[in-house]
């Protein structure tokens, strides 16, 4: 896998990771029972720049490693298994620190009450990852590389 440029990185992140930390956020929110617009706005925000960083690590490879040694690429089983590891990754990061704002540093709960949270809320929010990530890929990946004038890279077979 030919990695992107960082501009391609950061113009495909600023597309992708927008619904990916809307919808992740009013899960998340809602889970806990704090579904408003005073929770939501700064969690959001929190979750784009998380997500927004998180591109730059080499999780779209990992994702693809795992995906060729499995599938052909351009298969439904490619896209779901190398969106399958993207949205882990994203998912666990966004979890642990999300629901550290959300519980230790807003609400002030002991550490119990976090990793209950962690443990609670990462299934339905890696659900929600996982159907945003499969869903926008290809959208926010063929706009980004419109944008920025970057071809895809020429697949395997």
């Amino acid at each position: 896998m030919i990695q992107k440029s960082k501009k391609l990185t950061a113009v495909y992140a600023l597309i992708m990771d927008l619904p990916l930390s809307i919808i992740v956020t009013i899960v998340a929110l809602a889970l806990g029972g704090n579904l408003n617009m005073a929770s939501f706005v700064p969690s959001a925000i929190l979750a784009y720049v998380v997500t927004f960083i998180l591109n730059f690590l080499p999780v779209g490879k990992w994702g693809f490693d795992f995906a060729i040694k499995r599938s052909q690429p351009g298969t439904l089983k490619f896209g779901l298994l190398i969106n399958a590891v993207i949205a882990l990754v994203f998912t666990l990061v966004l979890d642990l620190i999300m629901t550290f704002f959300g519980v230790i540093v807003t609400a002030h709960a002991p550490m119990s009450e976090f990793w209950k949270a962690v443990l609670g809320g990462f299934i339905p929010c890696y659900i929600a990852s996982f159907i945003v990530a499969f869903l926008w890929n290809n959208v926010a990946d063929n706009l980004s590389r419109k944008i920025c004038n970057e071809p895809a890279p020429e697949m395997p077979h």
